[in-house]
Parts: structure tokens; C-alpha cells; sequence
């Protein structure tokens, strides 16, 4: 089984609810300077025991099926923490890895609450994941000028638990790392205790599988271990690079089965 890209040359900017198309030749062009095509990452951080969460399930499920839709470079991932566990609801999906990742990005941005759900775009910024004005207005923003680095992947199964990455980054890799996860596309969950009691929840690209290494190389390819019981033909594989100090997202690629 091979994941492939849906990505397009031509860009479409997400402004709160509709999308404005552009030519990126002309893009570059109007910008007078040379540079990637853009795109966003919006990495939010989320819990089945948190009541504010289903609004940003049903926004951020609205971003990822217009992106996917129009094939456009806007990619989100949701990452299940787990500090509402004890609230009486265990999310099945969380994981202490990704609450501890949400209070290192705290580390990074200075004055920044720690809360649920938190939607990190790019790494830049901070903003809950429902808020619709900020993350359309950021989306149409970013899209608007060229990136400084390009991220190329390929992905194939190569065991029933076992999926290779392979990657190319285009421009200077001083200080980064780069980022893989496995995400599920679609998962329902009925509720029956905590603060959703009673809600069926619907959540998109959850993350499964999640692993992060230091750049050494323009090109290489990391293996990652598939769950038991994860059905990759539901998936997708978002891969981004970071700054390792800043974590600013400098080029991120999404390959979807």
C-alpha cells in the first residue's frame, strides 16, 4: 500500500468559510522574490473530556475537508492530551507524549495559557481551535507569500505494522528537526461519562503514531511502527520541520491514503 499527494500548484486561500483562488506563478511574481509554495499546519490539542472540543472538531473537520477537497496545502492534526482523564472520561486516544508536547510549545511562546482545545498554527501562533476569524485570517495570510523551504514525501507500507517515510527538504537545515505522524482520518466516539456525557463525538486526523527527529540530511526516510489495529487505508501521514529552538514550522507535506 502506497499513500499519495493531493497537493496542487495552484493555491486557495480559506478566509473563515470560503476560498479564493490564486495562481502561485502570479503569487511569486506579485512578491518579487523567490520562494516555496506555502502552506499551514494548524496542530491542535484536544480531549474527549473537554466540553469546549466538539466546536473545534466541527470547525477544524470543515478546514481539513475544503483543503482536501480543493487539494490545497492546509493541513491539520489533532493531538488527544491527556489532563482531562481524570474528570471522569478516559480518552482512549490521548497520550502523556502530546500533553507533554502542548506545555513545550508553552515554552516556546511566552505568556501563552495551557488549555484544550489549543490549535498551534505553524508555531507560530496560539489561538483556540475553534476560532474561526483567527485561524481563516492566519490561513489566508500565510498563503498569501511564498515559503523559504519545501518539503517533499513518499510513504509506502512495508509490513502489516511497519510504514517508511521518505523526505526531501528543500533549503538550509541548520538547527531543525522534522516531525511524522500517522493520523487517523475519521473516528466516532460515544460518550458516556465526564463532560461530554451522552455526545456522540466525531473527530478528524487524529494522531496515532507520532515521531520526531533531529535533521541531519536534505533527504533521508524514517520507519515508523504502525498500532495494532489501525487501519492504514484510513489514514494520512503529515511530516513538518521545525526550527528546534523556536519550533516555527519551516515546510510541511501531507500524504493521504
Amino acid at each position: 500500500m502506497k499513500y499519495k499527494s493531493k497537493l496542487k500548484i495552484s493555491i486557495f486561500c480559506l478566509s473563515f468559510l470560503f476560498f479564493a483562488q490564486f495562481s502561485f506563478a502570479q503569487l511569486l511574481k506579485k512578491q518579487e522574490s523567490k520562494g516555496y509554495m506555502p502552506f499551514v499546519i494548524i496542530e491542535n490539542f484536544s480531549s474527549e473530556g473537554c466540553s469546549s472540543c466538539p466546536e473545534a472538531d466541527r470547525f477544524l473537520g470543515e478546514v481539513i475537508r475544503r483543503s482536501d477537497s480543493a487539494s490545497q496545502p492546509v493541513y491539520v492534526i489533532d493531538f488527544h492530551v491527556d489532563v482531562w482523564n481524570k474528570s471522569g472520561w478516559v480518552d482512549k486516544y490521548s497520550d502523556s507524549t502530546y500533553t507533554h508536547r502542548q506545555m513545550n510549545y508553552l515554552g516556546k511562546q511566552a505568556g501563552i495559557p495551557m488549555y484544550t482545545p489549543q490549535s498551534f498554527l505553524n508555531g507560530i501562533l496560539s489561538v483556540p481551535g475553534s476560532d474561526r476569524k483567527s485561524i481563516g485570517s492566519f490561513i489566508q495570510k500565510t498563503l498569501s507569500k511564498p515559503s523559504s523551504h519545501f518539503l517533499k514525501t513518499n510513504a509506502y507500507q512495508t509490513t502489516v505494522d511497519s510504514v517508511i517515510v521518505e523526505y526531501e527538504i528543500f533549503g538550509k537545515i541548520d538547527s531543525t528537526i522534522i516531525n511524522f505522524a500517522i493520523a487517523d482520518n475519521s473516528i466516532t466516539t460515544k460518550v458516556t461519562a465526564g463532560e461530554n456525557a451522552g455526545k456522540t463525538l466525531n473527530h478528524h486526523n487524529v494522531v496515532r503514531v507520532f515521531k520526531t527527529e533531529t535533521v541531519t540530511a536534505n533527504k533521508g526516510k524514517v520507519y515508523l511502527a504502525v498500532p495494532k489495529g489501525l487501519n492504514l487505508k484510513q489514514t494520512r501521514i503529515v511530516t513538518y520541520v521545525q526550527n528546534q529552538n523556536s519550533w516555527y514550522v519551516l515546510a510541511a507535506d501531507q500524504l493521504v491514503n
